[in-house]
């Protein structure tokens, strides 16, 4: 099996829905989510050179297949809620922290826009002991 990166896009992202709401009324979030051409062409490859390495490495009956899944089947999805410094162009701070809502921190892989090929798990977990020693800082200050 191999892996690999979508990059972003804005075609591809995670909205509150106008009309349907939750039993307790709060909207549904609506994702957009597909590839693209390079993600074709980085399917394309990834066949292409695993079954060059099979053959060189003298296996037999060497069969290509795309399994044809959705986006984020067996992947840990990442960017619904981007980390960046303009509010414009992203919901968090530096600090994981909202723009526009400094007592609420995100820090799963919605901040990441990417991840490439690596299990994310590890930065998660940095990402929040980083995010909740500001977030103790900014308390002892009085700023949340």
């Amino acid at each position: 099996m191999m892996q690999g990166e979508t990059i972003p896009k804005e075609t591809n992202y995670v909205r509150l829905s106008k009309d349907q709401i939750d039993p307790w009324g709060i909207p549904q979030l609506v994702t957009s989510v597909d590839y693209d051409n390079n993600d074709e062409k980085v399917l394309k490859d990834f066949l292409t050179q695993a079954s060059e390495m099979l053959d060189k490495a003298g296996c037999k009956h060497i069969q290509q297949r795309d399994s044809k899944q959705s986006p984020g089947l067996d992947i840990h999805e990442m960017g619904g809620c981007r980390m960046g410094k303009d509010p414009k162009t992203s919901l968090l701070n530096k600090w994981n922290q909202f723009h526009h809502c400094k007592n609420v921190f995100v820090t799963d892989g919605a901040s990441m826009v990417s991840t490439s090929t690596q299990n994310p798990s590890i930065t998660f977990m940095a990402l929040t002991a980083r995010a909740a020693n500001h977030a103790v800082e900014e308390l002892k200050k009085g700023n949340l």
